[in-house]
């Protein structure tokens, strides 16, 4: 048997008698296919498919699970992405009489695949993309192209037939929401459900009408995505699918949007979404600004509520903006009721209880919750949403959840069926508790005995990271209230008592280790944003969130407070006490304050940039090209001006001149910019001026004979009055690097908005460079040690082996971008599992590709680093150029354990780190070892996650030359990831690229997905099959 419900027509008598289904979205979808066969049912990505093709492809597909041995009103689980591949999956199983199930790939973890497969019940699965689970036979959909020409007669007659006796009973989904034993729940609507709503004609309703282009963006497994799909195919309309790297561009080119409205607080209303009439917002309330912002006399904004469980959406109401935030219009035979507690009166104040048939079949094998939220007054069934609302003049007004859910970290929980049943999961908890306290998530759980460092390990290991609190407290029972509930506010007074306990306990040492201890966690409590009494001497930097840029602002503080740490020892000892215990005390060093005139020597990293850009004028410079909505805001090119001039005198960098004779740089009383202001009509004037003025800079940096004059920072500002203005700015890398733009950009801020009171002090650069100049003197003998012995393995190291191109491409540098089916939630669960940071995992990836394609286990990468490890208090707000080129080399081995590869990458990072400002002399000492021919790195690797570079209300473009041939980004798309690979088109194929590219996405998700204890050699080589679908 496949399906858990029936394999056959049979039916029992009782079934017999419900009554036929009459209309269904599959009757109004083809009605529109044969009415208009080639009008546009949906696009991705440059695809497109139309109404006959789909039609033809859903019928393929029907056809396909029937002969897998499918039958009508199996529940069909189907793991797939956003793609038409999706969209004909779902169409086919419902042509075949069949319910369907949506599990997202891409954003569910494996648990709770798993979890959703066993309460389906059923041992095969469709799926849109290349996976396996085991236990489960897959049964994988291909590329819809195949499946999109004319079907054939044969078998059409049975779907007819199966069509002929489908009840308006029978399922159409099952969609799974986070349930209450902490299992997800399933959902059951019903097709009588699905298409009363799409049937609405109501002034408002939504309905994608021929000519009508419909955004989708949510997740696949969101009744949303089912309500857009048929609010759109079932009337004539176009949905346009989109990711998160392309919604913009997307959204833009459509008629509706239809999205939550953090999802819309995203975008920014600008002249390209003018094509946009209709916004439906929906799943959160709505805010005024929204509405104020979006509404235009040719757009109107709508609220849509309604819970799952009530088919997507039981009212649309237009918002006015300054009006009032209603539910607004009930679609037709829906009520909803405002009930008290004991759900018998309706009360001006209540949970919402809704009824008609827009209500769920129920829960998947959840009978006593479905009785429980479904339920029967006056002899009408009601669902009780669990939402509270008042009722006035102007109608029904939201006010709140009724039932513990929450959000942390960004993720709605339910305290009660997702954190406290996987506290109690673990061996040895007898009672769990847990609530949100001051923005974190606590726990205490019963019997004192519990291992609490035990028992985070093993929540971090099974549950998605948002339902892991933040602290954990073990005690002997739980103060009940006279109710005989767990009394919540006498567990929160024992927060503090706890803490303090710890703080209490810590041992205090003579080598005052003790006051150590105090500044340690002070730098907690403000770089993680926590009361310092909540901070205990046992925290780990790691499992409170750290990472590079938070260990950099740890290192300040300390060294701010006269103590001395290495920032690789803040990753090797973790906890706030092992911190501290090894922490050192050091003098004071002298004020950042200078004269307006001074001169010290280039830094080794400042020296080697302009030497390169000696031997190649156009290297080792920057583009950035900011563009901000400036309707109804106070930026101008007037203030803007005024801006940078107060920043150009604030950092000392913008001040100095650098001389190559010398190799000096002197810091000047005034600040030298080229800055130019232009004017413009429109989007599209503003676009060229700007691209004339940048492609007129290049020219002229290529055209240099030599770099004896560094082009000054150079600013055009191109404004369109009241619409926008574009800050272009060209700068030299020995000015600024990546940290520093960081910087920049939150000043900039803070100036604009009248706040420049508040700048933070601005240390000088050259106080930072007379430091490293002076700790190269001082280990000088420490410096040379080390990088000839890191270099000791370079003789293995081999270069990328790929053949040229039979065809160099015209164009010098090419590019090859995908983004990548990993959350960050599950990137971020397999470094703390490891204990690893982020950039590790990411690092290691792109070293198993290497060791692919260079057939050696030894490996070689440039990656780029923030520089900002050194010890010096004023690294963390300096403005220049430390942003070093770290090499890292390592040694694959097959015989070890994934985790203790990912731990010895890690650790061979943080030693070189700490010199990675001395960079320059591995280059001189590898030269002089090997010869001048001897190999260099062929590839860069930017992880772009930890710079603290806060875009605010710009939109950023940036543009540079790769510093190697091959160089790969990492870059952070909200909860997901997007990678590019730029390359030399004269040494490396567009083909080989694409295949390189594919590997690594490969190799990321093998090691985000592989046990705690997988083992190297367990993630295998690429099967043929694997090998195909990466070249191809």
């Amino acid at each position: 048997m496949v399906g858990a419900v029936t394999t056959d027509l049979r039916r029992t008598d009782i079934e017999n008698r419900e009554p036929l289904l009459k209309t269904s979205v599959l009757d109004l979808f083809d009605e529109h296919a044969e009415r208009s066969p080639n009008s546009i049912a949906a696009e991705f990505q440059g695809q497109t498919v139309t109404y006959n093709q789909l039609h033809n492809a859903s019928i393929r597909v029907a056809l396909e699970l029937r002969k897998r041995g499918f039958r009508p009103r199996d529940r069909i689980p189907l793991i797939t992405t956003m793609s038409l591949e999706m969209l004909a999956s779902v169409l086919g199983i419902l042509r075949l009489g069949a319910s369907y199930c949506p599990i997202d790939f891409n954003a569910w973890s494996l648990e709770r695949v798993i979890a959703t497969l066993e309460a389906v019940g059923s041992r095969l699965v469709l799926s849109t993309v290349e996976t396996t689970i085991s236990g489960y036979e897959l049964v994988r959909m291909p590329e819809l192209s195949r499946h999109i020409d004319s079907v054939a007669e044969e078998g059409v007659e049975a779907l007819k037939f199966i069509r002929g006796d489908m009840r308006q009973s029978d399922l159409i989904y099952i969609i799974f929401t986070s349930g209450t034993t902490g299992r997800p729940k399933g959902v059951m609507v019903p097709h009588s459900s699905a298409v009363h709503l799409v049937q609405q004609n109501f002034s408002g309703a939504m309905r994608g009408s021929p000519g009508e282009k419909v955004l989708l963006f949510f997740s696949v497994a969101f009744d949303g995505c089912a309500g857009v799909i048929f609010s759109t195919i079932c009337h004539g309309g176009t949905i346009a699918m989109a990711q998160p790297s392309d919604v913009i561009n997307t959204a833009s080119s459509c008629s509706t949007l239809i999205l939550t409205p953090s999802m819309l607080a995203s975008l920014e209303p600008t002249p390209e979404f003018d094509r946009v009439h209709s916004i439906y917002m929906g799943g959160e309330a709505p805010n005024e600004t929204l509405v104020r912002i979006w509404t235009s006399p040719t757009r109107k904004v709508y609220n849509c509520y309604g819970p799952t469980e009530c088919t997507t959406a039981v009212s649309t109401v237009e918002m006015i903006p300054g009006g009032p935030i209603v539910l607004g219009h009930l679609i037709s035979e829906v009520e909803i009721v405002l009930l008290d507690e004991n759900l018998e009166h309706e009360v001006p104040q209540g949970e919402i209880c809704i009824r008609g048939p827009c209500l769920a079949v129920g829960y998947l094998n959840m009978e006593a919750l479905t009785q429980k939220k479904f339920f029967f007054r006056d002899g009408v069934r009601h669902y009780r949403t669990g939402d509270l609302a008042r009722r006035d003049e102007e109608g029904l007004h939201f006010v709140a959840r009724v039932d513990r859910i929450v959000k942390n970290r960004g993720f709605l929980i339910n305290l009660e069926a997702e954190v406290e049943p996987a506290l109690r999961s673990f061996s040895g908890v007898q009672k769990a508790a847990a609530f949100l306290l001051q923005k974190q998530l606590v726990a205490f759980v019963t019997p004192s005995e519990v291992p609490v460092d035990i028992l985070r390990e093993y929540l971090v290991r099974k549950f998605d990271v948002f339902i892991v609190p933040d602290l954990i407290f073990a005690i002997n029972d739980f103060t009940l209230t006279p109710n005989g509930k767990v009394d919540t506010r006498a567990l929160q007074a024992m927060v503090k008592d706890q803490v303090n306990n710890r703080l209490l306990s810590y041992p205090r040492t003579e080598n005052d280790a003790s006051t150590a201890l105090d500044v340690v966690l002070q730098a907690f409590a403000v770089i993680f944003d926590r009361p310092v009494s909540q901070i205990p001497s046992t925290a780990s930097f790691r499992s409170l969130g750290g990472h590079s840029l938070t260990a950099v602002k740890l290192q300040s503080h300390l060294r701010r407070e006269n103590f001395s740490l290495a920032l690789s020892k803040i990753f090797e000892l973790d906890t706030a006490a092992a911190i501290a215990r090894a922490a050192v005390s050091a003098d004071r060093f002298a004020s950042a304050d200078v004269s307006s005139s001074i001169t010290t020597s280039l830094t080794p990293h400042q020296l080697q940039l302009l030497e390169e850009t000696e031997i190649d004028p156009s290297s080792n410079y920057v583009f950035y090209s900011l563009t901000r909505n400036t309707a109804n805001s106070p930026v101008n090119t007037e203030n803007l001006r005024k801006a940078w001039e107060i920043i150009f005198t604030r950092h000392a960098i913008y001040r100095t001149r650098f001389d190559m004779d010398t190799k000096a740089q002197t810091v000047h009383t005034a600040a030298d910019v080229y800055w130019r202001e232009f004017s413009a009509v429109d989007y599209e004037n503003m676009e060229t001026v700007s691209r004339r003025e940048r492609e007129a800079l290049w020219t002229t940096l290529r055209s240099q004979k030599s770099s004896t004059s560094i082009l000054k920072p150079n600013f055009w500002i191109v404004d369109v009055p009241g619409e926008a203005i574009q800050m272009n700015w060209l700068v030299h890398h020995s000015y600024t690097d990546a940290w520093s733009f960081g910087i920049l950009l939150e000043e900039l801020e803070l100036i604009i908005n009248g706040n420049a009171a508040t700048l933070p002090p601005a240390p000088s650069y050259d106080v930072v460079a007379q430091y490293l100049n002076g700790e190269a003197k001082r280990q000088a003998r420490v410096i040379t040690d080390f990088w000839s012995t890191y270099a000791e393995p370079w003789k293995e190291l081999r270069p990328v082996q790929l053949l040229e191109p039979r065809v160099p491409s015209d164009q010098p540098w090419n590019r090859w971008e995908s983004d990548i089916p990993l959350k960050m939630d599950s990137l971020i669960t397999s470094a703390r599992q490891h204990g690893v940071s982020l950039a590790t995992v990411v690092y290691t990836a792109w070293a198993l590709v290497l060791a692919d394609y260079t057939d050696s286990n030894t490996v070689g990468m440039k990656i780029s680093v923030s520089g900002r490890n050194i010890d010096h208090p004023a690294v963390e707000r300096v403005v220049g150029s430390l942003n070093g080129r770290c090499p890292l080399i390592f040694q694959t081995r097959k015989d070890s354990t994934i985790g203790a590869t990912l731990r010895s990458l890690q650790s061979t990072l943080l030693r070189v780190n700490d010199y990675q400002w001395t960079y320059p002399q591995l280059k001189s000492y590898v030269k002089q070892t090997f010869g001048n021919e001897a190999y260099w790195f062929d590839s860069q690797i930017l992880v772009l996650l930890d710079m603290p570079v806060d875009t605010s209300k710009w939109r950023i473009f940036e543009v540079q030359k790769p510093t190697a041939p091959i160089e790969l980004n990492f870059i952070q798309r909200e909860d997901t990831f997007n990678m590019r690979l730029r390359y030399d088109g004269t040494r490396y194929a567009q083909n080989d690229m694409d295949g390189m590219g594919k590997r690594f996405i490969d190799r990321l998700i093998q090691l985000v997905g592989s046990p705690l204890d997988g083992r190297m050699a367990d993630l295998g080589n690429m099967t043929q099959t694997e090998d195909a679908l990466l070249t191809n």
